[in-house]
């Protein structure tokens, strides 16, 4: 009878182990989808970041020529050559 009890007690410690391990793989198999949709994400973020880097290094390569100083003078700061009329539309 005792031989009986520790076979069901074996059993039984056996089929907790296979249930807590399969409850944890099943949690870690979440992170582990939840893990790479984050990734993901930061990839593209990093990406349209990296993107927009570029732009603003080529912004500020322009920007110590001729040219792109006057086109800020001229967009940004409304500044224009002597001799030019500027004309404003106040009808919008």
């Amino acid at each position: 009878m005792t031989r009986r009890k520790s076979l069901l007690i074996v059993k039984l410690i056996i089929l907790i182990v296979v249930g807590y391990s399969t409850v944890t793989l099943l949690s870690l198999q979440a992170q582990i989808m939840e893990k790479k949709a984050e990734k993901e994400s930061l990839s593209a973020r990093l990406t349209t970041i990296e993107l927009e880097n570029e732009r603003l290094q080529d912004e500020i390569a322009n920007v110590s020529s001729p040219e792109g100083i006057t086109e800020i003078a001229r967009n940004k700061l409304g500044l224009v050559t002597d001799g030019e009329v500027v004309f404003y539309d106040v009808g919008k």
